[in-house]
């Protein structure tokens, strides 16, 4: 049976007080995991019962904020800006979010220079957080505005209705660019894309709502044949593998005002998308060796003191 790995180091996890975790306090979560043991009642009831004790542990609630409205701060922020363009940005024609990243250009041997296997785990679980609260965040702002606009209800009815009638604003679109990607084989990234998987499906279910793989070489042929076997086969379908020829079928999904400006929209990439080149790269690193030296280690900080998102 998969063991998750505990996404905290000795001494590293914090201590959320009171903070509460609102996994099972939405009908989305049960409906979600219903859907992913195909409404079998007693198999989604352990699903949802471990994940939530998953969450406990590894102190999940803490990269929202007890608000959970609040991004706590990736000290390690740097590093992902240096090595790993990603961006938050725009939407779907479905009003779902979009994630971008330039995957084909991570070279997971260079990250693990900076941080172990388990810090890249912990990170992908911050930003499902992040995306989770933009999910519905959003889902509440599209649906409030068409009731102020052609129902005239009142802010509670909205909020019962994002719950109950809303599963597609409750997803994620991800655009992964393969542009660059390394033809050496990388075990250690596969390895971390698997646990990153693993996660999604016992403790994020149903939050995919389609995975655009553009500029797909042909040695992704071989990866895909290999890393699918990590997917259920729900999660599978959700995969479209593009070549070079992308354009037309993101077009399908994402309208102009929504698409990044370097595949051909109008939307301009925030400054984590950005493509740094190798003297950049270095001094970023090397600013952020500096400062862990001149710091002095600390334990993580006290539940309460987030940063605004």
């Amino acid at each position: 049976k998969w063991q998750p790995l505990d996404i905290w180091g000795d001494g590293e996890k914090p201590e959320l007080g009171g903070t509460r975790d609102l996994l099972s306090d939405c009908d989305d979560a049960l409906r979600r995991f219903l859907n992913a043991r195909n409404m079998h009642v007693d198999k989604s009831g352990q699903m949802l019962y471990d994940a939530q004790e998953w969450r406990i542990r590894n102190a999940v609630a803490y990269f929202m904020g007890p608000d959970g409205l609040s991004l706590q701060p990736d000290p390690e922020e740097p590093i992902y800006r240096a090595l790993c363009p990603h961006a938050y940005a725009g939407k779907d024609k479905q009003a779902r979010p979009i994630y971008w990243e330039k995957t084909g250009l991570i070279r997971v041997p260079k990250l693990l220079k900076h941080l172990t296997p388990q810090k890249l785990v912990k990170r992908h679980v911050r930003s499902m957080e992040l995306l989770t609260y933009r999910m519905k965040r959003n889902a509440k702002e599209v649906v409030e505005g068409y009731l102020t606009s052609e129902c005239k209800l009142d802010k509670k009815a909205s909020t019962l209705i994002v719950d109950y009638a809303t599963p597609d604003f409750l997803k994620q679109v991800v655009v992964m660019d393969l542009a660059g990607m390394s033809y050496a084989p990388d075990s250690k990234g596969i390895a971390v894309f698997r646990s990153c998987m693993k996660i999604d499906q016992f403790f994020y279910p149903e939050r995919l709502g389609t995975a655009f793989i553009i500029n797909a070489p042909w040695l992704f042929t071989g990866v895909w044949a290999v890393v699918r076997h990590f997917l259920d086969a729900r999660t599978q379908r959700k995969f479209r593998i593009l070549g070079s020829s992308y354009h037309k079928e993101l077009r399908k999904e994402i309208d102009e005002a929504n698409l990044l400006q370097c595949y051909g929209g109008k939307l301009e990439a925030p400054d984590s998308f950005i493509v740094r080149d190798d003297k950049q790269k270095g001094e970023i690193l090397r600013d952020f060796t500096e400062s862990q030296r001149t710091t002095a280690a600390s334990s993580p900080p006290e539940a309460g003191s987030w940063g605004p998102y």
